[in-house]
């Protein structure tokens, strides 16, 4: 019997992160399939993400909306592995990592590069690539390789010593840009950080929380 639902759209990569974590814990859960369509509905706005986003997490009477908060909530609340670390100042790594994600990668690798050069597939932004936003991603998503790439040297397995939160949300996303050819060329010119989300997204949990996108 599950005891957790997961609202998320097939594609979100925030949706997808929420999962994993769910996954690793050893949560059974349901999921929750929205229509991308109805993000902005007022039922979705009312019952799901007040801000018309996904993921949002339910477990019996409590509702909660923002994958930071899911996954801490998710880690802290069931049985399973660690996935923060125990030191204040790792932890403290850990969020930084968290924040970095989602104020700096997701808007630049997901939002200017990956979409736009799967808008022609999915049919988003008219079904055409606009270019020169690709163009003006592409340093900035280098600039964010080479952090991760500092980050892993002198062998690294993780970002934050042994596998945590950190992980699970940049791998997340860093993942997509191996699905354009500017993110490809990025990853095979900064090996340790290929290698890292190779060895992240090949965990078990990635496979079971991942939806078939067809792309």
């Amino acid at each position: 019997m599950s005891t957790c639902k997961i609202a998320s759209t097939r594609m979100s990569s925030y949706g997808l992160a929420a999962r994993v974590i769910l996954e690793e814990k050893g949560v059974t859960y349901e999921r929750m399939e929205i229509d991308p369509a109805r993000l902005k509905s007022p039922s979705h706005t009312a019952d799901v993400h007040p801000f018309g986003k996904v993921p949002a997490l339910y477990h019996g009477d409590f509702h909660l909306f923002e994958t930071a908060a899911i996954a801490l909530y998710v880690d802290e609340a069931f049985d399973g592995p660690q996935l923060q670390p125990g030191a204040v100042q790792d932890r403290a790594e850990m969020h930084k990592w968290i924040s970095i994600t989602g104020h700096y990668i997701y808007p630049t690798m997901i939002g200017d590069l990956v979409l736009q050069r799967l808008a022609p597939q999915i049919g988003l932004f008219g079904g055409v690539t606009n270019e020169d936003v690709v163009s003006a991603a592409v340093p900035l998503v280098a600039h964010q390789l080479d952090l991760v790439e500092a980050t892993l040297s002198d062998d690294k397995r993780h970002l934050v010593g042994d596998f945590s939160l950190a992980d699970v949300f940049a791998a997340t996303m860093i993942q997509y840009i191996a699905r354009t050819p500017e993110g490809t060329k990025l990853l095979d010119e900064r090996p340790a950080a290929a290698d890292w989300v190779k060895r992240v997204t090949a965990r078990p949990s990635y496979g079971k929380a991942s939806y078939d996108l067809g792309f």
